[in-house]
């Protein structure tokens, strides 16, 4: 069996590139899962004690049950 020095670096080369970019769209597609949990930053609401959390990433969110603005809680 004969083969030629192209065919012997390209062959490793296409499987290694495949595979990484198989590892890539994995762990691509797995953070973006829509099982998962997205961390919410936690506030409590100075006026009426609401204690919620907000997605977004922002340092102050309006309360759902009042409408204040609140700082975020630390942690």
């Amino acid at each position: 069996m004969t083969t030629s020095l192209p065919t012997v670096l390209f062959v490793p080369f296409f499987f290694s590139l495949v595979a990484v970019l198989g590892c890539w769209l994995y762990y691509a597609l797995r953070w973006r899962a829509p099982g998962r949990p997205q961390r919410s930053r936690i506030y409590r609401c100075a006026a009426c004690g609401h204690v919620y959390a907000d997605p977004r990433d922002r340092p102050m969110a309006r309360c759902s049950r009042c409408g204040t603005m609140n700082d975020v809680l630390k942690r």
